[in-house]
């Protein structure tokens, strides 16, 4: 167990911090738009970017933003939805405000990667952050932009 929440971490840190490169939908595998078109059907405004082989679509379903990576071969690593600062578990409410004063919450994204919820927590301030969080508040991986 501890090995594969390692993995998973490890995998998430890699995505969050690889530098990504815009991507136009004509250079996304023909894999990776086959498996996100049969997932997310009905994306509008959908925009790639290409983060260490990995490719990550941020899209829109009905006024709700969403994104998804994929590896080159079509395979989902994980997808994730915009929520609401309400919406986010007390005990990474109060992780932010106690691992991160001075900064405020700017987006938040509850994360799926092989049925295990994440927080990934966009953070302004002096330094701006992403902070991805485990749903007990732990701090998974964090990024300084």
């Amino acid at each position: 167990m501890k090995k594969t929440l390692l993995a998973i971490l490890l995998s998430a840190g890699v995505m969050m911090s690889a530098v990504a490169q815009d991507t136009k939908e004509s250079d996304v595998p023909t894999a990776v738009k086959t498996s996100f078109k049969s997932a997310f059907s009905n994306a509008k405004d959908v925009e790639w970017k290409k983060k260490e082989g990995n490719y990550k679509a941020k899209f829109e379903i009905n006024g709700t933003d969403y994104i998804a990576y994929y590896s080159a071969d079509g395979k989902i690593i994980s997808k994730g939805l915009k929520i609401r600062r309400s919406e986010l578990p007390a005990a990474v409410t109060d992780a932010v405000k106690n691992g991160y004063a001075g900064r405020t919450i700017d987006n938040v994204y509850r994360m799926d990667k092989n049925g295990t919820a994440y927080y990934l927590v966009k953070l302004e301030g002096d330094p701006d952050t992403k902070v991805l969080f485990t749903a007990d508040g732990q701090v998974a991986k964090e990024k300084i932009d």
